[in-house]
């Protein structure tokens, strides 16, 4: 502004008002005591994440956040906080089933290289609980049902209430279908088969997006560990 003047002999209206704006500015001084709880909790972040710490600068020198600024940095702090509270162990849960919505089976599919979506899962063991998410590794069910045992649609068909898989996700899993009752038993060996080569698989899955467990045992007492 001053080579401004010097060269030009004054200044426009808006650079006159920017310029007061700079002069008039001073850095706020903040009653760190009574700001608002949501705010406290970011302000009293002691962590390294850098868009925490930018927004605490930035508070400290404007005294005051957006709502998205704040929501942002509590998702941030939450994140931090929850892996923080997060127990690894090694639970065998042998006769557990949980029935997945279809995002987590979509998530198996893409991490394991499947035609499908894996619905419907014999838990084999627990090995980590956080305090919105469980880490489950476990297998394809090999249980018979009301439902098909990939996919937990209903089986409305002969066949598939016979073999308790439909035709669609028995293609998707590379098995070929019956066309005859007597050849269930060798669909079921096919299917078990298939099951075995897919293996094992860990992943996690958010508390409120199991949809159905056998036993609620296993579920109340995982609740109580975090």
């Amino acid at each position: 502004m001053k080579d401004t003047i010097k060269k030009y002999g004054g200044l426009t209206f808006k650079q006159a008002e920017a310029a007061e704006k700079c002069l008039n500015s001073t850095v706020q001084k903040i009653d760190m005591e009574n700001i608002p709880d949501n705010i406290k909790r970011i302000m009293d972040y002691t962590g390294e994440n850098t868009f925490v710490k930018d927004i605490q600068t930035k508070f400290t020198k404007y005294g005051t956040m957006s709502y998205k600024q704040i929501e942002v940095a509590h998702k941030q702090i939450q994140k931090e906080e929850d892996k923080a509270r997060t127990v690894e162990v090694r639970i065998p849960t042998p006769g557990e089933t949980i029935l997945l919505r279809r995002s987590i089976g979509q998530q198996l599919k893409e991490q394991y290289g499947l035609e499908f979506n894996p619905m419907i899962i014999d838990i084999t063991k627990v090995l980590g609980v956080s305090p919105k998410a469980i880490k489950f590794a476990g297998k394809m069910t090999v249980k018979r049902g009301s439902i098909c045992m990939c996919c937990g649609r209903t089986l409305t068909d002969e066949f598939s209430m016979l073999t308790k898989l439909g035709k669609t996700c028995a293609g998707h899993m590379k098995i070929e279908y019956i066309t005859d009752v007597t050849q269930a038993e060798r669909l079921r060996n096919d299917y078990l088969k298939r099951v075995e080569e897919i293996g094992v698989m860990d992943f996690w899955v958010p508390k409120k997006q199991i949809k159905m467990w056998s036993d609620d045992m296993t579920q109340r007492m995982l609740e109580t560990m975090v």
